[in-house]
């Protein structure tokens, strides 16, 4: 399969083409980044390197200009997980001021069927494109065809896809939670020495966003060589309740736990929870997490994170937007990955961080 790179763009650019006027929000640039490794290899040791500056992307048509009509499906395993809702809002907003634009959202709620039934409603009526987030592509891969076949193109989003979908995807925008991984490992090697006992809250077990997540942790201890033991594995399934119920048998199991790690500040809530009534203070066992809400941030400054691995929306909404009108207005070829840039927030650079939702 030939890997397609993507020069970095600039957050000036970024707000150009999404039509943002101004300094509206903060854009995270594109990373350059070849095809992601399959969870059976080793995922690289450092971040991808940036491809050489290209010439600057021609600005999308104003909306007085894009006058043709366009019709784009986008479905969501759940609409209803806060950074969802969050994603959703801004989505929603930039487009108020494209009315050349129908976005038929679907909320799949938590059933890959009803998800996949969706797509393949859109491709009969024939959608100019089809955004979405799930949690098993490869149960759709067929689908992902049938749409490609059409002339329809797909992009997923928010986290990086199963591989085996890579040649039938136009492309991925969203989180890099291999790379967020990473980061976090990195800090928990400092803040402990380079050993202790961690616990872990997964994504969704099996899906492809905790595939990605739990492959960065296991290849950045490999590659550092760290003593740091991960002692217990739970599925937190994104959800605030499950992940303080995980927690809370695990500290019962292991009291002397010396850390807690999780892919979601949400469900860092949940871990947070089961700490206090179990009598431990901020600190006593170390945290450092993805997300960056509003909850999570407040949580940091309170002491119970060490970091916090910023994966807000309000980077992802913005991009999407742009590759969609770049694809259907300008006819651009996306890149096959886009990954917005990630920031570690600490008690140091807090006061930049207002958390996004």
């Amino acid at each position: 399969m030939s890997a397609r790179m993507q020069a970095t763009l600039t957050r000036r650019e970024l707000l150009r083409m999404a039509g943002i006027a101004g300094g509206a929000a903060m854009i995270g640039a594109c990373t350059a980044t070849q095809t992601q490794p399959t969870p059976a290899q080793s995922a690289p040791t450092a971040a991808p390197a940036t491809a050489a500056p290209a010439t600057s992307a021609p600005a999308a048509p104003e909306p007085a200009q894009a006058a043709k009509k366009f019709k784009v499906g986008y479905t969501c395993i759940s609409w209803t997980i806060p950074w969802q809702v969050y994603y959703k809002q801004m989505f929603d907003d930039i487009m108020k001021k494209y009315p050349n634009y129908e976005i038929i959202w679907h909320d799949a709620n938590f059933d890959q069927k009803a998800l996949v039934d969706a797509v393949e409603g859109w491709i009969a009526q024939k959608l100019d494109m089809i955004i979405a987030f799930t949690l098993d592509e490869v149960s759709m891969i067929e689908t992902i065809k049938k749409a490609r076949a059409a002339g329809i193109p797909v992009m997923l989003t928010m986290d990086p896809p199963d591989y085996r979908v890579y040649d039938y995807m136009t492309g991925f925008s969203g989180l890099n939670g291999w790379d967020g991984s990473r980061m976090c490992v990195d800090k928990f090697e400092v803040i402990l020495g380079g050993k202790g006992d961690l616990a872990y809250i997964t994504a969704p077990k099996g899906s492809a966003s905790e595939l990605m997540y739990t492959q960065g942790v296991v290849d950045e201890m490999n590659r550092i060589n760290s003593q740091i033991k991960i002692v217990a594995q739970e599925d937190g399934g994104w959800d605030v309740n499950q992940s303080y119920q995980k927690a809370s048998d695990i500290l019962t199991k292991f009291p002397k736990l010396n850390a807690f790690y999780t892919t979601d500040d949400y469900m860092g809530a949940g871990i947070i929870r089961a700490l206090k009534e179990k009598g431990y203070k901020p600190g006593d066992v170390k945290m450092v997490v993805q997300g960056g809400s509003k909850q999570g941030v407040s949580d940091l400054k309170d002491g119970w994170y060490e970091g916090i691995v910023d994966q807000g929306p309000q980077f992802c909404a913005p991009q999407d937007i742009w590759f969609m009108r770049g694809l259907l207005e300008e006819g651009q070829k996306l890149p096959l990955f886009a990954w917005v840039v990630q920031e570690m927030i600490t008690k140091d650079n807090v006061d930049r961080f207002p958390g996004t939702w």
